[in-house]
């Protein structure tokens, strides 16, 4: 059996790209022709530095390039066509990027929904606010509301969360499958765990992107104690982002305390996170956040906002309602550390690992084929 899996963003190397990677390699390895649908030439060296996994050399990469930003104005209408497109080559279309579903695919994997409440009503005339993205929008929803048919295809949500934005906007049932964590994230020491090594460290790792919220962690940093020091790593998605907080940072005076690192490798990452103490997260509504568990693995106690999908982890007391509710628990929990709290993170996200993810997604795989 061919299988093919739709994700033309596999150079952007976030999350919903591991979830992609993974998904392909576990189908070679259990015996399955695998093709890949990319924009890209695959760059195996940043694919291991920024996600910590390569793609298998079994996988056929199927390069079609595209001039069109990912998930801008008119890719959803490429998308559809290019993946029409690609569902000649394969017996099954398994879709990791499209966050909805065509006629054509099988089997689709939402990170969060296209066709939600936040940008469109459930029935016609659909249109709930009036920027450009969700006026030519429009016909695509009326595609999906009234054409698209969906016996027979298997749909998975990446959280509890998401399943139930799915089912609040489209009355669609789908099983729920956590993503994964690489293997590399899970410490074989763990009980060698050390308060020494551990510094009064926040960091945040994320993408430079409008939705994330890394304008708000200047903010955080000038309400907490000031021996505490806070270090944002991300990719640069968009510079306007970086900019803003760079100019937040000077503007609060906290050069000597927030410091901000762009493209750093995953080894350097992880060096970082292991000496931290706290893990902090600003994005609200998150639809998973793959980026927490990875740094509860390494042994930080995760400070998060108090909405989506990170409600089905995190403990209650690690989550925040405002920014001055997320400096209190930064100040109490810094110096609450200790390897007992750490392991108990640990122990939480071992729950995500990559092994469980390729296991449970293989007997739903098999079970659906």
């Amino acid at each position: 059996m061919r299988v093919g899996v739709f994700h033309p963003s596999l150079d952007m190397c976030g999350g919903a790209e591991l979830v992609a990677l993974i998904v392909a390699n576990t189908l070679v390895k259990n015996g399955y022709e695998v093709e890949l649908f990319i924009n890209k030439e695959i760059d195996q060296k940043k694919t291991s530095e920024i996600l910590g996994e390569r793609l298998a050399p079994s996988v056929k990469v199927v390069v079609n390039p595209s001039f069109l930003q990912p998930r801008g104005v008119f890719d959803i209408y490429s998308r559809m066509l290019r993946s029409l497109a690609f569902k000649s080559k394969c017996d099954i279309l398994l879709d990791t990027y499209s966050n909805d579903v065509f006629p054509w695919t099988n089997i689709c994997y939402f990170h969060f929904p296209f066709l939600n409440r936040y940008n469109y009503q459930p029935y016609f005339p659909y249109l709930k606010r009036a920027h450009l993205r969700q006026v030519l929008g429009v016909p695509y929803v009326f595609f999906q509301k009234n054409i698209t048919k969906y016996n027979g295809k298997l749909l998975l949500a990446n959280s509890y969360f998401t399943a139930e934005a799915i089912k609040e906007f489209s009355g669609l049932s789908t099983k729920v499958l956590y993503p994964p964590v690489p293997s590399t994230f899970f410490s074989k020491d763990s009980m060698d765990l050390d308060e020494e090594t551990h510094k009064n460290l926040v960091v945040t790792v994320s993408r430079f992107g409008p939705d994330k919220g890394l304008e708000t962690i200047p903010q955080i940093a000038s309400l907490t104690d000031k021996n505490t020091h806070f270090l944002v790593i991300g990719l640069l998605h968009d510079r306007s982002v970086l900019q803003s907080v760079l100019s937040c940072i000077k503007k609060l005076c906290l050069n000597d305390r927030v410091e901000v690192l762009t493209n750093v490798s995953r080894q350097n990452m992880k060096t970082i996170l292991k000496n931290a103490k706290i893990y902090l997260h600003t994005t609200a509504r998150e639809h998973f956040g793959i980026s927490i568990v990875e740094a509860m693995a390494m042994g930080c106690l995760p400070i998060v906002h108090n909405s989506g999908g990170v409600k089905e982890y995190v403990p209650e007391n690690l989550r925040y309602e405002d920014i001055h509710d997320a400096a209190r628990k930064i100040d109490k929990f810094i110096y609450a550390w200790s390897p007992g709290k750490a392991r108990e993170m640990m122990n939480i996200a071992k729950r995500f690992s990559q092994e469980n993810f390729s296991r449970k997604f293989m007997k739903i795989f098999t079970e659906y084929t």
